[in-house]
């Protein structure tokens, strides 16, 4: 079916969030909004002969791939950008976002996903975002497009994946680990109730795992790590397979602190990466909105390559943050703490074995989180 003239408009919500409004597509002599045209989404299973490919970066394949995601999600795909036409078109010609389909002979497509740069984690590149249209589940499709991504992400010569499977969603966690990926901590109270896809009771936060799969396991990775959680990162590191060596601790060039945020504002999530750790960071780190009441959670990142790494987190422990793993592998093995106003429903969390240790880990070193 030839689509042409698509058009995009954005308003403004009341909580300050870009939403799509409409996307026109001319059909002859009339108009369609983009709901009504996923709606459209495949209902019938014609074939069951599959291949992986990687998407186009044209109109009607991104149809395609939008959706593959409506079946399942509807609009409520976490990933709202990609919903934007011009947006998708953008991110695929960047070379920073590579997105796979599962696609039968019948030009069905039926499974998505994809991998994605992101600047916080140099080196690595998360892979998440996977979707199998109900009518298409169990014939192995998640497991094609995990194989598809890997072997793209190798072919690009970047270090490593990550991943944050939703820890209300075993499932996910065992696709993981099928295809080698480690698990090396939690990020906790990631997304608000509504954020859950469905995979939720809308009650309860939505609570992800960090995993790591490594391709260069040859680079030696030299550490500052705190003494604190030195056990945890050589038991992670060890699983993994990573070379790695604890640094003695040693004097740093006069810097200042810099920082990038991420304000997830519906959320009420704050993100922070300590760019660079420099020794006025107790003031930066008093400037967090730590007692704000729009902010029900801070995930905070900092690189264990930084000789200040260790006293930055000390303070930041005494200041009410919690250890919740690590994400090695990259260029600069990032250690990863969190702010909580409510804490951790344990009971709630549907984890693999695996998940579980390191849950087990966190609850040594942390006590109550």
């Amino acid at each position: 079916m030839l689509m042409t003239a698509y058009r995009i408009q954005f308003y403004r919500s009341k909580k300050q969030r870009w939403c799509l409004l409409i996307l026109s597509v001319k059909r002859g002599d009339y108009t369609m909004k983009l709901s009504d045209i996923l709606k459209e989404y495949d209902k019938v299973l014609l074939d069951k002969d599959f291949t992986c490919r990687l998407t186009e970066d044209d109109d009607e394949d991104i149809i395609k791939a939008l959706k593959c995601i409506y079946s399942h999600y509807g609009m409520g795909y976490l990933h709202q950008d990609l919903y934007d036409m011009d947006y998708f078109h953008e991110v695929l010609r960047s070379g920073r976002y590579v997105a796979a389909v599962a696609e039968n002979r019948s030009g069905q497509v039926m499974g998505f996903g994809a991998i994605d740069a992101h600047p916080w984690f140099p080196g690595l590149m998360e892979m998440g975002g996977l979707v199998v249209n109900p009518i298409a589940r169990g014939l192995g499709l998640g497991d094609m497009l995990d194989d598809c991504r890997i072997e793209v992400g190798r072919q690009r010569g970047i270090r490593g994946l990550f991943s944050t499977p939703i820890m209300p969603n075993p499932a996910s966690q065992k696709l993981l680990s099928r295809h080698g990926f480690i698990p090396t901590g939690m990020y906790f109270h990631a997304g608000g109730p509504e954020s859950l896809g469905g995979s939720g009771d809308g009650v309860h936060c939505m609570d992800c795992g960090f995993s790591v799969y490594i391709y260069d396991k040859d680079a030696l990775h030299a550490l500052h790590a705190p003494d604190e959680c030195k056990e945890f990162i050589t038991d992670i590191y060890n699983s993994v397979g990573l070379k790695y060596n604890f640094e003695k601790p040693t004097e740093k060039p006069l810097t200042d602190t810099v920082m990038d945020f991420n304000h997830e504002t519906e959320q009420n999530l704050l993100e922070v990466k300590i760019i660079d750790i420099g020794q006025n960071f107790r003031e930066k780190v008093d400037e967090l909105p730590l007692d704000d009441e729009e902010v029900e959670a801070i995930m905070l990142l900092m690189g264990m390559t930084d000789p200040l790494c260790p006293e930055c987190y000390e303070y930041l422990r005494g200041q009410g943050f919690i250890f919740t793993g690590c994400v090695p592998g990259g260029e600069d093995d990032l250690i990863v703490l969190e702010h909580l106003k409510k804490p951790v429903d344990r009971g709630f969390l549907a984890i693999e074995p695996d998940y579980e240790r390191v849950l087990d880990l966190l609850y040594e070193i942390n006590g109550v989180m």
